[in-house]
């Protein structure tokens, strides 16, 4: 009898020993997890992030690239893969292309005097053109001197492949009167075609025709072949 109080005595000892052991521990649970953590977002082909789109585009792309973003402190973009993108290029909306290089291009320029002696109204001077090529004219530049009293213009015939005969194209001039003399002096960017056959004309016109006058011209751009 007296070994079985003593077995109870120590069973109970050690239970109350265990419970102020387990009293005594810290506490945890949901409430003490960090709200302040840095989050990376992984898009992979197989867990794609959904992506909502505003506005309207006219891109379409395929074989969509693989997007890594991370976010701390700067953000971060990686794109893997190489997406084709097609164009809306439409007659109505036109999508505007230059031909930088002109791989074709030959770059062309000529010169021509035209004098009018006493009398001469108005006078060409042809501009020559290779066999099976089109002059694309982009600049033309003269000077010369008249006299004063007398009216002058100046002007350049082009055919065109598809033009039937020759088309006139009026050049803008600055005239400056000195004693005696009018200086005139032409230097104007343009966009002209001509064929090898008929060649390109520079003109002069005047009225009245008193005296002599002379004028150089120098034109230049690229031959196309046709």
């Amino acid at each position: 009898m007296k070994k079985l109080k003593h077995y109870l005595t120590a069973s109970i000892g050690l239970i109350l020993f265990v419970s102020v052991i387990a009293l005594s521990l810290p506490q945890t649970g949901h409430s003490n997890v960090a709200v302040d953590k840095d989050v990376r977002v992984i898009n992979t082909p197989d867990e794609p992030i959904p992506v909502v789109t505003q506005g309207t585009t006219n891109v379409a792309v395929q074989n969509v690239p693989t997007v890594k973003a991370q976010q701390n402190g700067t953000w971060k973009v990686d794109i893997n893969g190489t997406p084709t993108v097609q164009l809306d290029d439409s007659s109505t909306n036109p999508v505007f292309v230059r031909d930088v290089d002109r791989s074709t291009a030959q770059p062309y320029q000529k010169s021509v005097d035209i004098a009018l002696a006493s009398g001469e109204i108005s006078k060409y001077g042809a501009i020559p053109v290779p066999n099976g090529k089109i002059f694309v004219i982009e600049q033309i530049s003269g000077f010369g001197t008249g006299v004063p009293g007398e009216i002058v213009d100046f002007s350049i015939l082009t055919n065109a492949p598809a033009d039937s005969g020759y088309q006139f194209h009026y050049l803008l001039t600055t005239k400056e009167e000195i004693p005696g003399n009018v200086l005139y002096r032409l230097s104007q960017q343009v966009r002209l075609y001509s064929n090898d056959v008929p060649f390109p004309l520079m003109r002069v016109d005047r009225f009245p025709a008193n005296s002599t006058i002379s004028f150089k011209f120098t034109v230049s751009g690229y031959l196309v072949n046709k």
